[in-house]
């Protein structure tokens, strides 16, 4: 099924650090050559994996210590599988590498005095975690040869995509399903990309898209481009790990949509360990995901091996995906590292929101609220020792969701007088705190 374009660079002139070998069936372990354009297995239909020598990256990692590497996406460059240099140096010079904040105040609310947020909402060039998966698929898309890419988005893969592609001087076709994030697809056509809303949920829009990509040939970021898409999602545990000083964290917690992040975050720290940079055998996956769209979480707290298809309610529009491509191994992930999942409601998303800006002053989008929201009701149930280091991760800013935030009330006009502003601050003092208001709705 090797498709390679004749001008594909795919191969030829200077090459990456990269130890990627092939491509391997993640369930029946089929092999196919990392040239062919073969995106599932034709054997059973499940994804592919990047498959790697690890023995050569370890030798190459003792080479080049980690202060003389690029503070971006390819930091970890010989376990990522980008072999062309032309098609990495036109792709993420400025993305990933973000911050590890310690969350004082925050872990001081929840009980847990080692907890830290990781901070995907400032990821350049589109402030979200899908910054990391799309650089992926736009460098292998520039390996290939090929100057259109799509990818169905329910908010920021689409901004990504929007992004890297007009970066990288590519065209950029986003489609959108109903119920769209407006201000995302906004910015997807202010970034120059060509919009296209598809009556129908996330889900739906996705095997149509998967149709048009096999009608037309056009690359989609997330479908045939989907192997290499994946594999951005484990730089944000190489870099969680080291951050930490190669001390492995015992939890990392975050949303999940289709999946990718969670399951990837399980296979960066086995490659980080069979490296010999860091033990992450000890460190738990937890997933968060909204009451009204949680088939894996559903489906980890019943220890079933298969997610069952949801029609998505939520407001949380980014994590409304009721059937995830990538469920199953999440939950192998979750509970081969003896990890667990939870859901909040609506309501418990936005405080769990409003909870993190009063705390950390992150303003997060609702993927960012769920996350919080079961991140305190797990260490409310006791999952997590009061000294065990957590990490959560905040996939996406808030600034792109205000317009999905409920209303909080509009402040009345005063008199510019110094008496009626003196009378209007001890009224605003005498109120509840955001942090007071974010606490009762978590906690009514």
């Amino acid at each position: 099924m090797s498709t390679q374009t004749a001008h594909s660079p795919l191969g030829s002139g200077q090459r990456t650090r990269s130890c990627a070998t092939g491509l391997a069936c993640h369930r029946c372990d089929k092999s196919y050559a990392l040239t062919d354009t073969v995106f599932a297995c034709p054997d059973c239909g499940k994804g592919l994996d990047i498959v790697y020598d690890y023995e050569l990256a370890a030798r190459h990692f003792r080479d080049v210590p980690s202060s003389e590497r690029p503070e971006n996406i390819w930091h970890f460059e010989e376990l990522l599988p980008i072999v062309d240099a032309s098609a990495q140096a036109r792709v993420g010079r400025h993305s990933a590498y973000t911050p590890l904040i310690r969350a004082d105040r925050l872990g001081a609310e929840l009980g847990l005095s080692n907890l830290y947020l990781k901070d995907d909402s400032t990821s350049r060039p589109s402030l979200s975690y899908k910054d990391r998966v799309v650089s992926m698929s736009v460098a292998r898309l520039l390996e290939l040869g090929k100057t259109e890419i799509g990818c169905v988005s329910t908010g920021n893969v689409g901004t990504a995509i929007a992004s890297f592609a007009a970066k990288a001087g590519v065209d950029a076709y986003v489609f959108y399903p109903n119920r769209l994030e407006d201000m995302k697809a906004r910015a997807c056509m202010a970034l120059g990309a060509k919009v296209c809303q598809v009556e129908g949920n996330y889900d739906e829009a996705n095997r149509r898209c998967r149709e048009v990509a096999l009608a037309t040939g056009m690359e989609f970021a997330n479908i045939t481009l989907r192997p290499f898409y994946a594999e951005g999602a484990k730089t944000a545990a190489f870099e969680i790990v080291e951050q930490l000083d190669w001390n492995a964290p015992e939890h990392i917690i975050t949303a999940a949509a289709g999946g990718t992040l969670s399951s990837r975050l399980h296979k960066g720290l086995g490659e980080l360990q069979l490296l010999g940079l860091s033990e992450t055998d000890a460190t738990r996956i937890h997933i968060a995901q909204p009451s009204g769209c949680n088939p894996i979480a559903s489906a980890i707290l019943a220890e079933e091996a298969e997610v069952h298809a949801v029609i998505p309610e939520t407001a949380a529009h980014s994590l409304a995906i009721g059937a995830p491509g990538d469920g199953y191994l999440v939950i192998d992930a979750v509970l081969k590292r003896g990890g667990t999942a939870g859901f909040a409601s609506d309501p418990e998303i936005f405080a769990g929101i409003d909870l993190l800006a009063a705390t950390e002053g992150l303003l997060t989008e609702p993927a960012g609220g769920t996350t919080v929201a079961v991140l305190e009701k797990l260490a409310a149930a006791g999952h997590f020792g009061a000294d065990e280091t957590v990490v959560a991760i905040i996939t996406g800013n808030g600034l792109k969701t205000l317009d999905e935030h409920p209303q909080k009330p509009w402040p009345d006009k005063v008199e510019c007088e110094l008496d009626a502003m003196l009378a209007a601050l001890s009224d605003l003092k005498s109120g509840a705190t955001l942090m007071q208001s974010a606490r009762e709705q978590l906690h009514p």
